[in-house]
């Protein structure tokens, strides 16, 4: 023993020293390796930034320099003035070869528009538009954008094409006023681009992972783009839009990192949203690779204990294993038949001769459990009380005197069903649906005695095809709830709620009485644990007697049944006045 001690100490503490070292060496590498790449990743995501923003300003330069070649061109102020104010299609053509002319090598530029507040318009390409539709557009332009600056110009976020919404298009859009030499706006000019362009500039990937991208543009900082991930990203847009009205280049929350940058031309920023779990995927994979390494090692260090003291502690393990292995109903099963050292041969034998003699007690403590239980259910389900018996037969008497035959004879089938039920004593558990049938069977011939004096209501929830329980266990709770109820109100309301949740059934018996006292209650709970507490027949028989077969009997057979799966709650006053019983029993 002393040796397999030793060995065991020995490869434990071996164990505890390589993944101690093990941890500390991948805690190091993990601090020095998180800061690297975390100042790696800032400058790169700077850089990032900075290059979109530019790409940015080069598709915004490209749509102003269309804009700014058709309003330089010495013709075209006059041409559009002409066309707006005769409409005259030859005049528009001539400023449609202004416009044509201003984009012939800018592939990028969809479309270029001139229209003014009286839905008047040329365009290039083809426009579905009606000159009200451009007159309603120029309106809300105008109550929503200032042009009176010296510069002024908008920059519109991806929407669908204005002039052809057929075509499903989806474009970005600059609106410059066209003005004459006293600043009076004559119209405006409208540059489109295709969303497209602005979309592959804003993709911008790490490590195969697409980045939160955001584009604000214009002096109310709208939003011009953005093409993010998160669940809810209007919230989040504009808390970033919060975070980044002051310059800053690189701001760090805890879980992302922000970086900003601004155009050189226009009043225009763009924010990249890094979220670290993304910038240290590289590293987690590292990580990952160190405990596999670690789990190697601790694998063979678990290998080299095993071997080292598999022969000496042989014996010892399947000892364990089989005492681990016995339950009470296989006692003395599993014999050893190895060899084994005489210490590890003196506790087999006391166990094996243990168990031997455990095993014996436990049959004959079973037999007479079985007697007893049985003995018990017999008493219990004899003690149904012979006065229901005659009162039923003088009330179908009494109907069959006042002509009622066919009542008379629903009583009597009802009657005869009940008495069968309760007469076969071979049988002490039924199913759910026959003790509700013989309980609907018993209210039927309370209702034919007592007729407006009586209802009831039974309401069933789940499924309980497969509840067993002792037999006449709901008819005694129902017939004390009517027999004390009946004394104290002219009319009986008897409420029976069964229902199935989470593995129990759940039986609730509710009448309008006058109640039960908490003396009775107490008395009640006195006797179920008077009858688990003492074992003789005589004083089962003296707490039996006393109640017959009412609430303490019936609570005491379903103990018995259901042993700890059985448990009750009595309301000696309900809403109503009377009592409430409810049973939770398993439905297993």
């Amino acid at each position: 023993m002393k040796k397999q001690k030793a060995g065991t100490k020995l490869s434990i503490t071996y164990a505890v020293f390589v993944i101690l070292m093990i941890t500390v060496v991948a805690v190091v590498f993990y601090r020095y390796s998180k800061d690297s790449i975390y100042e790696d990743g800032v400058s790169n995501l700077i850089q990032t930034t900075d290059a979109t923003m530019e790409q940015i300003d080069n598709r915004l330069a490209n749509m102003e320099q269309a804009a700014v070649d058709v309003l330089t061109n010495a013709n075209f102020l006059d041409l559009w003035q002409e066309f707006a104010g005769s409409w005259n299609q030859e005049d528009g053509q001539d400023v449609k070869r202004i416009l044509v002319n201003s984009y012939k090598n800018k592939s990028d530029i969809r479309r270029i528009t001139v229209y003014d507040k009286t839905g008047s318009f040329i365009c290039t390409g083809d426009a579905e538009a009606e000159r009200a539709d451009v007159a309603s557009r120029v309106e809300y332009i105008e109550s929503k954008y200032s042009f009176n600056a010296a510069d002024s110009r908008v920059f519109l976020g991806p929407a669908e094409d204005f002039w052809a919404p057929s075509t499903k298009g989806v474009v970005i859009t600059e609106i410059k006023p066209i003005k004459t030499p006293s600043k009076e706006i004559v119209g405006y000019i409208e540059v489109q681009q295709n969303y497209f362009y602005i979309r592959n500039i804003c993709n911008v990937k790490w490590s195969g992972n697409d980045l939160n991208t955001i584009v604000f543009i214009g002096e109310q900082e709208d939003l011009f783009y953005a093409d993010v991930t998160w669940k809810n990203p209007e919230d989040k847009i504009w808390h970033f839009a919060e975070m980044t009205e002051q310059y800053v280049k690189v701001r760090d929350t805890g879980s992302e990192i922000v970086t900003m940058a601004s155009s050189n031309y226009y009043s225009c920023r763009t924010v990249i949203v890094l979220p670290e779990k993304v910038l240290y995927k590289s590293l987690r994979n590292t990580i990952q690779g160190i405990v596999l390494v670690a789990v190697l090692l601790i694998a063979f260090t678990i290998i080299y204990i095993l071997f080292v003291t598999k022969k000496i502690m042989r014996p010892i393990d399947t000892f364990v294993k089989m005492m681990q292995g016995t339950k009470l109903e296989n006692f003395t099963e599993h014999q050893l038949t190895m060899d084994m050292d005489w210490e590890t041969r003196i506790l087999v034998t006391a166990f094996e001769d243990m168990a031997a003699r455990l095993r014996k007690s436990m049959e004959r403590e079973k037999q007479m459990a079985d007697v007893q239980t049985k003995t018990l259910f017999g008493i219990l389900q004899s003690e149904i009380s012979p006065h229901f018996m005659y009162n039923t037969l003088g009330s179908i008497a009494n109907m069959c005197e006042n002509g009622e035959q066919q009542e008379a004879a629903n009583a009597c089938y009802c009657l005869s069903e009940i008495m069968r039920y309760a007469s076969d004593y071979t049988t002490v558990e039924v199913t759910w649906q026959e003790e509700l049938d013989n309980l609907k069977a018993y209210l039927a011939i309370m209702k034919s005695r007592y007729r407006q004096r009586l209802d009831y209501e039974i309401t069933v929830h789940g499924d309980l095809d497969y509840f067993m329980l002792p037999k006449v266990t709901l008819q005694p709770l129902v017939e004390n709830a009517i027999k004390y109820s009946l004394l104290e109100s002219e009319h009986v309301f008897i409420q029976i709620y069964v229902v199935e949740f989470d593995g129990y059934a759940f039986v609730e018996i509710k009448d309008n009485g006058c109640g039960i006292t908490q003396e009775t209650v107490e008395l009640v709970r006195s006797r179920i644990e008077t009858f688990h507490r003492d074992h003789g027949s005589k004083e089962i028989s003296d707490n039996l007697q006393f109640g017959g077969m009412g609430l303490s009997g019936t609570l005491i057979r379903l103990s018995i049944f259901f042993g700890e799966d059985f448990s009750y709650t009595i309301l000696g006053e309900n809403d109503t006045g009377g009592s409430t019983i409810v049973l939770k029993m398993k439905l297993e």
